[in-house]
């Protein structure tokens, strides 16, 4: 063999181990950077937590407010429905928000059609929140 035979040999057996090294390491650079991300996600899960809670009691007291005094109208409804949908709801919340979305239009479809299975549907609606989640109280 002659001698740039045995350079050229060498250098690529070097590049091959350079390549391998890089694909190696990049693998340990992914694993450690998801860290931070899953760190991060989590932080703002719990400030969308925190952030959530009080405003949804807010608006699930003014819904109480309102049956207790029997003084809801289709525009109070209407008002408290669009505060609610314009939170911002943690995945933890989303079926709290769903079933509270629902029985503010049971009520909505009483107001219309005067229907008392509607009242009283959204009435156990939110009896069963507040029994499932104790904050509300």
């Amino acid at each position: 063999m002659k001698k740039n035979e045995k350079i050229l040999i060498f250098l690529l057996v070097i590049l091959f181990f350079l390549v391998l090294y890089l694909i190696l390491t990049s693998e340990s650079v992914k694993r450690t950077t998801n860290v931070p991300e899953q760190q991060i996600k989590q932080d703002n899960s719990a400030l969308l937590e925190n952030d959530y809670k009080p405003k949804a009691k807010e608006v699930f007291i003014a819904y109480e407010e309102l049956i207790k005094n029997s003084s809801f109208n289709k525009e109070n409804i209407a008002e408290l429905k669009n505060k609610l949908l314009d939170l911002k709801v943690p995945a933890k919340f989303k079926e709290l928000h769903i079933q509270f979305v629902l029985a503010l239009t049971k009520i909505e479809n009483y107001l219309n059609q005067k229907d008392e299975q509607e009242k009283s549907a959204s009435l156990q609606t939110v009896n069963q929140l507040k029994a499932d989640y104790s904050w509300l109280n």
